[in-house]
C-alpha cells in the first residue's frame, strides 16, 4: 500500500510579507470579466506544474494561502508511481508532505515551513491487487460496476475504471486496471515521469488497483491533527472500504450463505428475518426489496447479512458474485518482484 496524493494549503500567516509577494507574483491567473463594460467578475489562481526531469507536482497561491497536490511517489526514490518508495510505503504523511513542500520550495527558490504548518485537506491511499491476467481485472471491475447501496454510490464509470461517491469531501472510492492506465499514461506527449520498462507494463497488466480518497470532511471530523494519523490507521481505513465492499468469506452455494446467516445472527427469529430479506433481495432486487422493508429493520438485516460476510457486492446483486475467491485470494504486491514471484 502507499500514500498516493497529498491536497495541502499554507496559510499565508506562516509566510513573511516579502515571501508572500513573491509568491502572489508567480503562476497563472484565472479571470472572468464582463467584456460589454470590463469589469472583472471574479480572479483565482490557476494550478501550475512544477516539473523536473522525472518530477511534477502542483501549486497554486489563492488569496489567503499556497496550496500544493500530487503524489508523494512522483518525488521520492526512482519516482515509481506504482509501488512507491520511502515514506509513501510507509504511510508516512508528515514524511510525504515534507518532501513534497522541500520539492516545491526547491523549484520556487524559497525556504517553506514544516509540514505542521500545513493543513491537508486530501489523503488518497492505495493497494495494488494482484489477479492472474488483465481479463480477470476487467471481469473484478464489471463486479464492482455494480456495487451500490450503503455508503456506496457508483457515480462514474469511464472504460478500466470504477468511481464511487466521486463528489464526496468525506470518502471515495475508484478502482481501475493499472496497466491499460500506465500505458496511456506513457503515451501522452507531455509525460515525464518515470519511464517503466516492457515486463514492468506487461506485469501492471494484473494489477487491480484500489484507491480510497479521505478528504477534508473525514480529515476535520477524525478528532486529531491530521499529522498524528498513523500508518494503522490509514491502513484500517482502506481494509474497511474494501473488504466491506467484497466481503470476507469464500461461499460456494446458496446452502453456505444460509449457513452463515444462521451463525452470524444473534438469535434464530433475526437470523431467519435477514435470512427472508437475502431471499427477497434475490428475487426481486436490492431496491424492491430495501422499500419492502421499515428502515430499521432493513438496516437489522444488513448487519446480519455483512456479519455473515457478504459484501455489499453480493447485496446488491442478490448472489454471491463470481471472481469473490480469487479476489480474496489474491493479494496486495508491494513491488514489481512480488509480481514476478507469484
Amino acid at each position: 500500500m502507499l500514500i498516493d496524493w497529498i491536497t495541502a494549503r499554507l496559510p499565508d500567516a506562516f509566510l513573511d510579507p516579502s515571501q508572500w509577494r513573491a509568491l502572489q507574483a508567480t503562476g497563472d491567473r484565472v479571470v472572468r470579466y464582463t467584456p460589454s463594460t470590463g469589469e472583472v467578475v471574479y480572479e483565482s489562481a490557476a494550478w501550475d506544474s512544477v516539473r523536473s526531469d522525472s518530477h511534477t507536482l502542483a501549486f497554486r497561491v489563492g488569496s489567503d494561502a499556497l496550496w500544493i497536490q500530487g503524489s508523494p511517489a512522483r518525488v521520492l526514490g526512482d519516482c515509481c508511481a506504482v509501488f512507491g518508495s520511502g515514506a509513501a510505503v510507509k504511510l508516512d504523511l508528515v514524511g510525504c508532505l515534507d518532501v513534497m513542500k522541500n520539492f516545491i520550495a526547491k523549484q520556487l527558490g524559497m525556504i517553506l515551513p514544516a509540514a505542521q504548518s500545513w493543513v491537508v485537506t486530501r489523503i488518497d491511499v492505495t493497494g495494488n491487487v494482484l489477479l492472474e491476467s488483465l481479463s480477470e481485472v476487467r471481469d473484478a471491475l464489471k463486479i464492482l460496476r455494480n456495487c451500490e447501496g450503503g455508503r456506496y454510490r457508483v457515480s462514474q464509470q469511464a472504460g478500466d475504471t470504477v468511481y464511487w461517491s466521486h463528489r464526496s469531501r468525506h470518502r471515495k472510492g475508484k478502482a481501475y486496471a493499472k496497466g491499460p492506465h500506465l500505458r496511456y499514461q506513457m503515451a501522452q506527449g507531455k509525460y515525464n515521469g518515470r519511464v517503466y520498462r516492457p515486463h514492468e507494463i506487461e506485469a501492471a497488466e494484473k494489477l487491480l488497483r484500489l484507491e480510497l480518497t479521505l478528504g477534508s470532511k473525514w480529515i476535520s471530523r477524525h478528532g486529531e491533527p491530521w499529522y498524528d494519523i498513523t500508518a494503522q490507521q490509514l491502513t484500517r481505513e482502506w481494509d474497511g472500504y474494501f473488504t466491506r465492499m467484497i466481503g470476507d468469506q469464500v461461499m460456494a452455494n446458496d446452502n453456505d450463505v444460509k449457513q452463515a446467516i444462521f451463525n452470524a445472527a444473534p438469535t434464530e427469529g433475526r437470523a431467519r428475518a435477514a435470512y427472508g430479506c437475502w431471499l427477497m433481495i434475490q428475487s426481486e432486487g436490492w431496491e424492491r426489496a430495501r422499500e419492502a422493508f421499515a428502515k430499521t429493520s432493513w438496516y437489522r438485516h444488513l448487519e446480519v447479512l455483512r456479519a455473515a460476510g457478504l459484501g455489499d457486492a453480493d447485496i446488491a446483486a442478490g448472489k454471491v458474485v463470481p471472481l469473490r475467491r480469487r479476489i480474496l485470494d489474491a493479494r496486495i504486491v508491494h513491488d514489481w518482484s512480488e509480481i514476478l514471484a507469484a
